[in-house]
């Protein structure tokens, strides 16, 4: 039995089929998870955010209107909710005096810092590409995808796929290396 298209299994979500909204999500799950992950990280916020994603895919379905993918609206979904919980990260303020650091912990402190600000700094550079190249790269190198895998996630030919890819890297090169990307510490680095 041949496998129902995004729409068919949209229109039976949207008449309450519970089982073709999961069918939906399991199919379009890694460019949401590549999503999220691109510009969080963490692999347990990741998954709470995910969580938030299906859930306002769900109630938004109505909303949904065929003019794109399904896949290119849950992506755009996912990558907002990601956005937005980034932006509302706050660092802790805690008095120094009451902190008791073992050695190596600042070490192991401004490693992670590092590390947070690398992901943002490329997570910036990602946002300046192209959406079709910065899906597959995504899915590339986030969701771990192959090649044939991603191009049945975004619906092109395996060729096309390489070919954004390809090219969206060195787009991500060109950007990475203009002067404005080069000056300061990789936190301080603006588009």
């Amino acid at each position: 039995m041949p496998q129902p298209n995004d729409s068919e299994l949209v229109t039976r979500a949207l008449r309450n089929d519970e089982r073709a909204f999961r069918d939906l999500i399991q199919r379009h799950h890694a460019i949401a998870y590549a999503a999220v992950r691109s510009v969080l990280g963490d692999r347990d916020e990741v998954q709470d955010v995910m969580q938030m994603v299906y859930l306002k895919a769900y109630q938004g379905l109505a909303s949904f209107r065929g003019a794109a993918r399904f896949s290119t609206w849950l992506y755009q979904i996912a990558r907002r909710e990601a956005l937005d919980v980034s932006s509302k990260r706050r660092i802790e303020t805690v008095d120094v005096e009451t902190v008791d650091i073992a050695a190596g912990g600042h070490q192991a402190a401004d490693a992670a810092t590092h590390e947070r600000s690398e992901r943002e700094w490329i997570a910036s550079a990602l946002a300046e590409l192209d959406e079709a190249y910065r899906t597959a790269i995504e899915v590339r190198y986030m969701a771990e995808k192959s090649y044939e895998e991603i191009a049945e996630i975004m619906g092109l030919p395996a060729g096309t796929v390489k070919t954004y890819v390809h090219r969206g890297k060195a787009e991500m090169k060109k950007i990475l290396s203009r002067p404005a990307w080069r000056s300061g510490a990789a936190g301080e680095r603006k588009p």
